[in-house]
């Protein structure tokens, strides 16, 4: 070969190597920008030809349902009427240290009222101290401070303070039982002070909202007592144009539930008068709801009703919760043993409210009863003791002798023919 021959050779060989290089880069850079393969291994290139803000690998959720509130029970304990006659007052007193102690008479009912959202009862009488007025009880009841330390223990959280005896001792009892009521935390309805800014109380419980109104048919006459100005801030006396100012206020401020704890009817009456069904329909048509009646000092029927597909209930009588009052007592004045054993009874009403989560509706949910019995007798120092016993747990206690056993099963059979013939169940 000759020398011209190989040096064209050798200059071919340089050029063809220096065309793959071109190539090879080339083909290096598309790589770079577009990949090759499988374009699903490819991210770069899918973030290329995607549109932006989508990832086809991440879940897109769905819209979530707003969420439903939990439906909300209220459990409410109610309860009759508490006095303090002169036998509990001097059961009750400790010579050694002039003090008074009432909670014994508390004991087996605390557990109960305490289990509850809300307990009520109607505590008729007053503290006016006794720098006036002794401490004494029928016919003008005025109790030491030490009854409301009792009561508040026991796990009531609601007292209804307008009745009969709410004027006993006069306008500066009125103003003093409110004042050492509220003082323990709790709340007194239907007397007042000074003139409120609404009769009517409000509590939310739960997140539901229960309105509270208390009424009496009568204060014994003790009006005079009283400026007719005082009467009418002071004392809640049955007015059907307040009653119905009261209730619009309630639903003005969205209660869920309006109770009216209503002193009326006749003493020692078992059956409910015709002006109480009256008043109670009037009330129901008009949005209250529950009823609590108090006064006659016996156990009167209950009743459910229904008002436009709504579910009311009335307890026209709650009868005694603690008192003095019973056969031995109420002979003297003239009341024959038929007559006096049924202040004996009385009941506690175990309510259930509901508020459903879904709708907002609120409804009563069903109404059970626990009878009651209040035993009088004697203690181990020989002094007198006044205990409120919830029949169903102590028929069979070695507590107590046969012979209260035999007067609490009267009162057990009594009180449930009376609740039970219109359908109100005893609690379990």
């Amino acid at each position: 070969m000759s020398k011209k021959s190989r040096h064209v050779r050798k200059k071919r060989i340089r050029l063809f190597s220096l065309g793959l290089v071109v190539i090879v880069g080339i083909l290096a850079a598309s790589y770079a920008v577009n990949g090759f393969g499988n374009n699903e291994q490819n991210p770069v290139n899918n973030s290329a030809e995607e549109p932006s803000g989508v990832n086809e690998d991440v879940n897109v959720p769905e819209p979530s349902e707003p969420e439903v509130e939990p439906t909300i029970t209220v459990n409410i304990k109610a309860a009759g009427d508490i006095m303090f006659h002169p036998s509990q007052l001097d059961g009750a007193y400790n010579s050694s240290t002039n003090t008074y102690d009432f909670h014994n008479s508390f004991k087996a009912v605390k557990d109960i009222l305490q289990s509850a959202d809300l307990s009520i009862a109607n505590f008729e009488g007053t503290t006016a101290g006794n720098e006036v007025y002794a401490y004494q009880g029928y016919p003008l009841f005025n109790a030491p401070d030490e009854v409301l330390d009792a009561i508040k223990d026991s796990g009531i959280d609601v007292l209804s303070t307008v009745n009969n005896h709410c004027l006993d001792t006069r306008k500066a009892g009125v103003i003093r039982t409110v004042q050492e009521i509220s003082k323990r935390g709790m709340d007194p309805i239907g007397t007042y002070v000074q003139k409120p800014e609404t009769r009517v109380l409000i509590k939310d419980v739960k997140g539901v909202k229960i309105a509270f109104l208390a009424y009496t048919e009568m204060v014994n006459g003790l009006e005079s007592t009283m400026s007719p100005e005082d009467l009418d801030a002071m004392v809640n006396i049955i007015n059907e144009k307040k009653i119905s100012e009261d209730i619009a206020y309630a639903k003005g401020k969205n209660a869920d539930i309006i109770i009216a704890c209503m002193h009326w009817g006749d003493e020692y009456a078992r059956v409910q008068a015709p002006r109480q069904e009256a008043l109670a329909d009037k009330l129901f048509t008009q949005g209250v709801d529950i009823i609590l009646g108090s006064h006659p000092h016996v156990v009167q029927p209950a009743q459910l009703q229904e008002y436009d597909g709504k579910t009311k209930f009335v307890a026209y009588s709650m009868g005694n919760f603690l008192s003095n009052q019973r056969i031995e007592t109420l002979e003297p004045y003239g009341m024959t043993e038929s007559e006096s054993k049924y202040t004996e009874d009385g009941v506690i009403l175990d309510i259930n409210i509901e508020k459903d989560g879904e709708t907002g509706e609120v409804s009563i949910k069903n109404v059970r009863y626990i009878p009651l019995w209040v035993y009088k007798g004697k203690t181990e120092d020989g002094g007198t003791e006044h205990v409120v016993y919830p029949i169903m747990e102590y028929i069979e206690s070695s507590e107590l002798n046969e012979k209260t056993k035999t007067r609490m099963q009267r009162s057990l059979s009594d009180t449930s023919k009376q609740m039970q013939s219109l359908g109100i169940s005893a609690a379990e």
